[in-house]
């Protein structure tokens, strides 16, 4: 089984502070680098899980460019790189109290990835793809070997691309945020009606530490989360599709899924970083044998908890 990530890799500037203000006061905070990007953390775990993996990225001619080869090549994700000037640096805020980020984008610009031989995306089984590389996806949808499966990270992006996103994969996996823009108001139950019609296929909703959700069109499956202590959000989203696609090569159901990706998202915020803190198979196991305790999730906590998101957003 052979996996092709698709998607954007950064340099994540990381401050962690005791509490947010209004200017930041990042000169304060403790400091530390980190590379990030939703699919090449994806692809880490995937490989620290034994699958072939290979990133299809950008990078700059730079020290940090470096610092990303060198990790990937270290936990041995094959690197396929679009060379630019410079490579990308964000800056990630990180609440001590309760593990919450802020994240503060740079203004570098990359050329989109495009004109990918054919060949080489049919060598692929399974394809995880971001909202950054819209022509590198369109191309993936028409040369992809039939077989072959995608699961989409759009983040909460909801524009004509991600919604073509949505359409397309195989496994749409969606922040719950995703279906407060898409409502625009409406209640939970008609923005997973409004969604599925646009999917046409079951959907993944990811909804924090509060759990995920499974919808089919007629049926709402809940699949709550473990009870931890949040030391650090960063990448819980990212590390959530690399094991929600661990679930699809190993042959589990949709739950079944869902259940172990929030048990390995759950694990990853009990650690400082991103990439720093992709948990290893034997920490997986240990972890999913050791803490069973798991949050109570109902409709009606989770109605509240879009309402919430709903009133914030």
């Amino acid at each position: 089984m052979k996996i092709l990530g698709i998607g954007e890799s950064v340099i994540d500037n990381v401050h962690v502070i005791q509490g947010l203000t209004e200017d930041l006061q990042l000169s304060s905070a403790s400091e530390s680098q980190h590379i990030g990007g939703p699919v090449l953390s994806a692809l880490i775990l995937l490989s620290r899980l034994n699958l072939d993996c290979t990133l299809l990225t950008s990078l700059g001619r730079d020290n940090e460019a470096e610092v990303i080869r060198q990790k990937l090549e270290e936990e041995s994700v094959k690197v396929i790189a679009s060379l630019e000037e410079e490579t990308k640096v964000n800056t990630i805020v990180i609440n001590s109290q309760n593990g919450q980020r802020e994240k503060l984008r740079g203004t570098i610009e990359h050329s989109p990835i495009k004109d990918i031989p054919k060949e080489f995306i049919q060598q692929f089984d399974l394809i995880i793809m971001d909202r950054h590389e819209r022509e590198a996806f369109y191309e993936v949808i028409r040369k992809k070997k039939p077989s072959a499966k995608i699961v989409i990270d759009p983040s909460t992006e909801v524009s004509d691309f991600t919604l073509d996103m949505m359409r397309y994969a195989d496994y749409p996996i969606l922040p719950i945020e995703t279906l407060v823009k898409i409502g625009k108001g409406k209640e939970l139950a008609i923005c997973l009606q409004l969604i599925y019609k646009i999917c046409n296929k079951p959907i993944t909703i990811t909804a924090g530490d509060q759990g995920s959700l499974i919808y089919d069109g007629n049926k709402l499956d809940l699949i709550p989360a473990l009870e931890i202590k949040a030391v650090d959000t960063t990448g819980a989203g990212d590390i959530y599709r690399g094991a929600f696609a661990y679930g699809i090569v190993q042959g589990l159901n949709l739950n079944e899924c869902a259940s172990f990706a929030n048990s390995v998202a759950a694990l990853q915020c009990t650690k400082l970083g991103n990439v720093a803190a992709i948990p290893t198979e034997e920490e997986i196991k240990l972890f999913t044998t050791l803490l069973t305790q798991k949050r109570l999730l109902s409709v009606s906590k989770i109605n509240n908890y879009f309402l919430e998101l709903h009133q914030s957003i």
